[in-house]
């Protein structure tokens, strides 16, 4: 089995819960341990969302929780990833097609409704609902099923770079850049309460509708007091998406997006970008999409922390900057990004807060100079 880590194995915790269906078996009868599928117990949803990460609710009426925390009964609900905890987890049935263009009457659309067109030019967001909200109209809204977009991309004025290129790392001996994806998220005001004390400051690439909304208070509170302490504010795409997988006009949409917050919330745009997954990474084609944006970099990195896959281990972390930045015990001066997450599942304020400080103290006492993506390139 392909547990929903991405590690193969036969026991329960690689056949069970978010096993990957599409990458091997999945409770075939060949695992070492039986498990018997339970009924979800809890505090059933009231608003479509479900999960761990949305207060541990489980969906009604039988639906499923996918991976990403959303009740519905679509193959992207009920398939790979599908949470067995909070909700049903089944094979599901092709369609039949409803009739296309009839108008929903349940606010649900797409064509895992029956091929539902929302009334009332509203959008189809992504997940299948019916709304206004940039949630249902920004990117990854379902263009054949209602209306998209909140902004008119094209003709929303953007001046390109003069150059552009991708990095891994620092273009200075013994400059380290602290680097955080996937946020907003909860614990964002603790860390940056930990840099501030530490006097170290990051880069955070961040995404517009991933885990809390850039257009929430809550999330729009972070990415300003992110700038006002002086750090960098860099782009994660709109919804996280893999930008080597979507067309030009869609990688468009996804930095537009974003940027157009941005801009509302700090007065500017972003220089610098970080491709989710690393995907497309040397891609010439979203390079020049990218520099057309306005964005004269895309970062990746060259010291992975694996904390999303290691629940923030600290003592796999600092091998990884061990094996990379010295050579019989001492700093080899090597210029060093490292990618760390405020997201991931298992992640609590306290390991993200730990981590953080043994990475800071370690580079530190290596002689390092921390330094924002400005400096660092």
């Amino acid at each position: 089995c392909c547990s929903q880590y991405g590690y193969c194995g036969k026991t329960s915790e690689y056949c069970g819960t978010g096993c990957q269906s599409g990458f091997g078996k999945c409770d075939d009868g060949k695992s070492t341990t039986t498990t018997t599928p339970k009924t979800p117990t809890g505090k059933i949803s009231t608003n479509g969302r479900c999960g761990k990460d949305n207060g541990n609710t489980v969906c009604p009426d039988d639906l499923c929780c996918s991976q990403y925390g959303y009740c519905g009964e679509s193959s992207e609900h009920c398939g790979t990833g599908c949470q067995s905890e909070f909700g049903q987890c089944k094979t599901v049935a092709a369609k039949n097609p409803g009739k296309p263009g009839e108008v929903s009457t349940n606010g649900r659309c797409g064509p895992d409704y029956g091929y539902t067109v929302c009334p009332n030019n509203q959008c189809c967001s992504k997940h299948g609902y019916c709304g206004t909200k940039d949630e249902h109209c920004a990117p990854g809204c379902i263009k054949d099923y209602g209306k998209c977009n909140v902004y008119d991309f094209k003709t929303y004025k953007t001046k390109p770079a003069t150059s552009f290129k991708y990095y891994e790392k620092c273009i200075n001996e013994n400059e380290w850049a602290l680097t955080y994806d996937d946020g907003p998220y909860e614990f964002d005001m603790d860390l940056l309460d930990l840099l501030k004390k530490k006097g170290v400051k990051a880069t955070f690439f961040l995404n517009g509708h991933n885990m809390i909304p850039v257009y929430d208070k809550q999330g729009q509170d972070i990415v300003k007091r992110i700038y006002n302490d002086g750090h960098i504010v860099a782009s994660h795409t709109w919804s996280h998406a893999n930008i080597e997988e979507i067309s030009d006009e869609e990688l468009v949409e996804e930095m537009l997006a974003l940027d157009i917050y941005f801009e509302k919330l700090i007065g500017k745009r972003p220089a610098f970008m970080r491709p989710p997954y690393g995907a497309g990474d040397g891609n010439k084609r979203v390079g020049e999409t990218l520099k057309k944006l306005g964005y004269s970099a895309a970062i990746t990195w060259n010291v992975d922390t694996l904390d999303w896959d290691k629940t923030g281990d600290i003592d796999y972390a600092l091998s990884v900057f061990k094996k990379k930045l010295t050579t019989n015990g001492k700093s080899n001066k090597k210029p060093a990004i490292s990618l760390n997450h405020t997201y991931y599942s298992g992640i609590t304020k306290d390991i993200l807060l730990k981590l953080t400080e043994a990475e800071i103290d370690y580079m530190l006492e290596l002689g390092y100079k921390p330094v924002t993506m400005d400096r660092c390139l």
